[in-house]
């Protein structure tokens, strides 16, 4: 639902699914228990397939499977902080064992044609010097790997929750750019704190023509390297992946602002989108007279939760959602039903709100990136994130073992090549 939302907006930026566990594909491989997992819609390309998982063997298997599917790319999570991740020996805590994923991507390598990357941390515990991140993509390279997507901060596995393992640990994106420089022949993508779509420009040099305002001393403050303005020419990307759960109508013009797209496409507002969205829940959930859960309604309808963020009648929009939702003949007519009904109480509301012009993307300021420490905080569930900020012993997640403890696929929203 996130990622066919996502395309509504952009037909270029790189889509990812949630981290899918290598047994859960294996338990599954009958083609329609497979497809619950694997499935998606031709429209998405390019898409990543993120994996979990630390047996070589199990995963070799499954690499197949992907591969068959259509998958432009594997990726295998080593970033993840999730407890639960972090039991089953995958995520995160691979991290401290080099040998292993460099051993995982040579099987998987071996097993597919496409390609396979690795997206991981600066760091985890105690193990965050720069030497120790080193030697991980040095020995994890020597099986394979190509392209490293870097979370610019390192994860404490006890102690915070996955939700402060976004935000507590300090960005340091000057370290990804000595990577770069450390490993010219491999490529590397940034991830951690990009908030919009300006900010992904300054990151990656203004690719293409700069808008107003832009300098390059703005590039060296969105690096944290104030007087360096050099973008590694093996910077592959920059990801989004809350920013735009929480602000997706970021995107809608980033296939011109980072690809370089000239085309001519309709415009877009946020009618034409959530009526394209709505469209799709109707053919995705149509009426059913057998009982919905209000919490398989709320992830139907959940990629909609940031389309009015900033806007009048965006609170409104949330708790109506929320209170039609609960309604069983609302959830048996399906979630198409729920939009169109909260869409039309939100226009009455609020006439007009529905066509208002979009923001072009905006220079990046630097004084906003004390709120991209805090980003993963803000958006339709900002107040309860805020609420558990200062618990350390928070349950790390609430997602079943086979899910990514993220919930939501991300977006390579600033793909530097095309």
């Amino acid at each position: 639902d996130f990622r066919y939302m996502m395309r509504l907006l952009t037909r270029r930026a790189q889509l990812w699914t949630e981290m899918i566990v290598d047994d859960t594909v294996l338990h599954n491989l009958e083609p329609a228990k497979c497809d619950r997992f694997l499935g998606y819609l031709p429209l998405e390309h390019p898409i990543v397939c993120q994996l979990g998982g630390s047996d070589p063997r199990k995963l070799a298997e499954v690499a197949p499977v992907v591969e068959r599917y259509g998958y432009d790319e594997i990726n295998l999570n080593c970033g993840c902080p999730s407890d639960r991740v972090s039991k089953g020996e995958f995520g995160c805590s691979l991290m401290k064992k080099k040998e292993a994923v460099r051993d995982i991507v040579h099987a998987m390598s071996r097993a597919v044609q496409i390609p396979v990357t690795v997206k991981c941390r600066l760091g985890v515990d105690d193990f965050d010097a720069q030497e120790f991140v080193k030697d991980f993509i040095s020995e994890v390279a020597s099986g394979g790997c190509k392209h490293f997507i870097i979370h610019a901060r390192k994860a404490w596995l006890k102690g915070l929750s996955p939700a402060q393992n976004r935000s507590v640990p300090p960005l340091q994106y000057s370290r990804v750019k000595d990577l770069c420089r450390a490993f010219p022949d491999l490529q590397f993508s940034l991830n951690g704190g990009v908030v919009d779509v300006g900010h992904a420009r300054a990151l990656l040099g203004f690719p293409g023509d700069r808008l107003a305002g832009e300098m390059d001393s703005l590039i060296g403050s969105a690096w944290d390297t104030p007087g360096d303005d050099f973008i590694p020419p093996n910077l592959q990307g920059v990801m989004i992946g809350r920013g735009a759960m929480n602000c997706p109508m970021m995107l809608w013009d980033v296939d011109r602002t980072i690809y370089g797209c000239t085309e001519e496409r309709e415009r877009v507002t946020r009618r034409t989108v959530l009526s394209a969205y709505q469209a799709y829940l109707e053919e995705a959930y149509p009426p059913d007279e057998a009982e919905r859960s209000v919490g398989s309604v709320h992830l139907a309808l959940k990629p909609t939760l940031g389309i009015f963020s900033g806007l009048r009648g965006n609170r409104a929009f949330r708790s109506t959602m929320d209170t039609l939702m609960r309604d069983k003949g609302n959830r048996r007519l399906g979630p198409a039903h729920v939009l169109e009904q909260v869409l039309s109480q939100l226009e009455e509301a609020n006439p007009g709100v529905l066509d208002e012009p979009l923001r072009p993307t905006s220079v990046y300021k630097p004084a906003s990136k004390s709120a991209a420490a805090s980003a993963d905080l803000d958006g339709p569930q900002g107040k309860d994130r805020k609420r558990k900020r200062g618990v350390a012993d928070e349950a790390a997640a609430t997602e079943p073992p086979s899910a990514d403890a993220s919930a939501e696929p991300d977006v390579q929203a600033a793909a530097r090549a095309s």
